[in-house]
């Protein structure tokens, strides 16, 4: 009859564990981080066209303004746009100061009037500029694949049932003892 052995104890914990948390780690790292940089960029654009779309609005507003200032006929736009554009000044009204160019060249235009200030532009997601080799590693074509095949290794590694040593005596057959030879 055999004897069962008592399942040895170690401080050490099992070398399968090691591999599927390196495994499981590597395969985050590549589907993370260039997941969170695709973020930050459509973040980004996004804000971009917010600040643009904001920029049409008020453009809009001011044009749709002077345009019911125009149906209202009111008096200093009227005068104003007479100044400007026939050069006719209302008695009393001249131009102030001395004028820098030829008037004949200066713009009379109003749409330069009428358009709002630019908006400020979002800045740029911080990962164009400063990034970690791990995510260089992570979002580079085939460093990318390296990663993902490794960590998928590993994990399989990790996931293999630990190896068993079975500590068994040899037992030799009874009745293998030595035979004798026969000279031929």
């Amino acid at each position: 009859m055999r004897q069962r052995s008592a399942p040895s104890s170690s401080i050490l914990p099992d070398p399968g564990w090691f591999f599927l948390l390196a495994g499981l780690g590597l395969l985050g790292a590549a589907v993370l981080i260039p997941a969170s940089e695709a973020l930050d960029e459509a973040r980004y654009m996004r804000d971009r066209a917010l600040a643009s779309e904001q920029f049409r609005l008020d453009r809009l507003e001011r044009y749709e303004a002077f345009i019911a200032a125009l149906d209202e006929k009111q008096p200093a736009l009227i005068a104003h746009l007479k100044a400007i554009h026939l050069n006719q000044y209302p008695e009393g009204m001249r131009p102030l100061g001395v004028l820098a160019e030829d008037p004949g060249l200066a713009s009379a235009s109003i749409f330069e009037k009428l358009e709002p200030v630019l908006p400020p532009m979002p800045e740029e997601p911080p990962h164009h500029a400063d990034r970690s080799t791990l995510a260089k590693l992570a979002t580079g074509q085939p460093s990318r694949l390296w990663m993902l095949a490794g960590g998928a290794v590993c994990v399989l590694i990790g996931a293999l049932p630990p190896a068993t040593r079975r500590h068994g005596k040899k037992v030799r057959a009874a009745g293998s003892a030595k035979r004798p030879t026969v000279p031929a």
